[in-house]
């Protein structure tokens, strides 16, 4: 057999949809950073491991091939609307049949690759065949699979249908995302050099920070699709683009005559340099009525603290008025008089 350099592939599957918006992108983008640096820094595992990243959110696209730690450039994230893990999951399958080496009669292949897939949110495509497919026909025969579900309101059913090895982030703070990743890193690590010493497959996990808890069998949490819903709005200042976050506080009340109608208090204005918008997409995921939707959070540029909605249905801060005021739209530049009123306006989903 050849002396072919076997490679330890790890695969990262992102979660990029407009639930993770805030502190816990940023942290998420500035703690896989970190990973990287580390990771640069043990010889063992720069002689050993490959990396290759894959956001989802309205699609999936691989934005790192699997690619030597050496030549690894800082990855960039971008924010976008839906949650596509199953094309994620497929996507995936799909790399990993074209990068991975396989063991063969003139060479060993590539060590077993392993595969941390990471969501807050509810799958919004069709993900359930894939994932079937994955849990009988790939985990722990072709890769090692770990879900992570971030924060106390992940989904856990859907990650349990992937693998059987899940493990819950309390929180998506800074710190508790920092900590994520040095126990990723450390996972990494040491799985390398454990390869290197005895050639043995299989992942090594080091022990669970705080912040981290091994998901227990029978413990499985189900989100609603409707927890939460986002507003794409525009400061009309300057043009920034924000999500407005809105959170479901009452399940079901009766909202003009129409019984099974939940509520939704505003919680955030989240401000977002990129974002992926659907192509070709003009029916909103979600339509709701402004009587639906409590309270306002200002706007993070101006500090506008109301937004409205244009004709052509885009939506925009607002300074406070009584009977009418007349605004320009920062999306289609149209000037028009605006009255208070309640509509109904489109929404992402998280």
């Amino acid at each position: 057999m050849s002396n072919y350099w076997r490679r330890l592939p790890i695969y990262l599957l992102l979660d990029c949809s407009e639930s993770m918006a805030g502190d816990a992108f940023y942290s998420l983008k500035n703690s896989l950073n970190a990973m990287i640096g580390e990771l640069k820094t043990n010889p063992t595992a720069l002689e050993t491991v490959t990396i290759s990243i894959i956001t989802f959110s309205n699609q999936a696209k691989q934005i790192v091939p699997l690619t030597d730690l050496l030549k690894l450039q800082i990855p960039h994230l971008v924010l976008g609307s839906g949650t596509a893990m199953g094309s994620a999951l497929k996507l995936w399958t799909q790399c990993m049949e074209q990068e991975v080496t396989k063991t063969s009669a003139t060479q060993k292949g590539d060590y077993k690759p392993i595969c941390f897939i990471l969501t807050d949110g509810e799958p919004t495509d069709q993900w359930e065949d894939i994932a079937d497919q994955v849990r009988n026909n790939i985990v722990g025969k072709q890769a090692n699979v770990i879900g992570v579900a971030c924060g106390p309101d992940a989904d856990t059913n859907k990650l349990c249908r992937i693998t059987e090895t899940v493990i819950v982030l309390k929180q998506t703070t800074k710190s508790s995302f920092s900590r994520f990743f040095q126990w990723i890193s450390a996972s990494i690590s040491t799985t390398s050099e454990r390869l290197e010493k005895s050639g043995k497959q299989g992942i090594s996990l080091p022990k669970l920070p705080e912040e981290i808890e091994l998901h227990q069998p029978g413990e499985q949490q189900a989100i609603k699709l409707d927890r939460y819903v986002f507003l794409h709005s525009k400061c009309i200042q300057n043009r920034g683009f924000y999500l407005l976050r809105y959170t479901k506080i009452i399940d079901q009340i009766e909202v003009l005559n129409n019984p099974n109608k939940p509520i939704y208090q505003a919680i955030a204005a989240h401000p977002v340099e990129n974002f992926e918008f659907t192509q070709g997409e003009k029916t909103p995921i979600l339509q709701v009525s402004t009587r639906q939707l409590l309270g306002f959070q200002p706007c993070p540029y101006c500090n506008n603290s109301v937004w409205a909605m244009c004709s052509n249905g885009h939506v925009h801060c607002c300074p406070e008025y009584q009977n009418s005021i007349n605004i320009t739209c920062p999306w289609c530049n149209i000037t028009d008089t605006y009255y208070p009123q309640n509509f109904d306006v489109g929404s992402g989903l998280g």
